[in-house]
């Protein structure tokens, strides 16, 4: 769960009285199921940055992706995969995007 105090956190230090009501976080159950978590990266490192899809496929029942555009951190999941998706975010902002020659699959 620590990653939910470190989003908290994140989006706290994000809030001015504009951002929080034009922008924000969206985490979304969805009808695969699963989740799909939308950020906006306005006012980061990662704004200008492009990430295509990415998507790491196991099986119909364990998989994730996410992409990065127009300055929108885009994730989803299967149900066990909030975290993660999180986690992805989470490395990006802290690492910026990866290279093009270090697309591992790993986070």
């Amino acid at each position: 769960m620590e990653i939910l105090t470190w989003l908290q956190e994140w989006y706290i230090a994000r809030c001015d009285g504009e951002w929080e009501f034009r922008e924000g976080i969206k985490i979304l159950s969805v009808s695969n199921p699963g989740w799909s978590v939308e950020i906006n990266v306005s006012d980061t490192p990662l704004e200008d940055a492009l990430i295509p899809l990415t998507q790491f496929d196991k099986s119909s029942s364990d998989w994730y992706g996410y992409f990065l555009e127009d300055a929108l951190f885009v994730g989803s999941g299967d149900p066990t995969k909030l975290e993660v998706i999180l986690q992805v975010f989470r490395n990006l902002i802290e690492n910026g995007p990866p290279s093009i020659s270090d697309s591992t699959g790993t986070i």
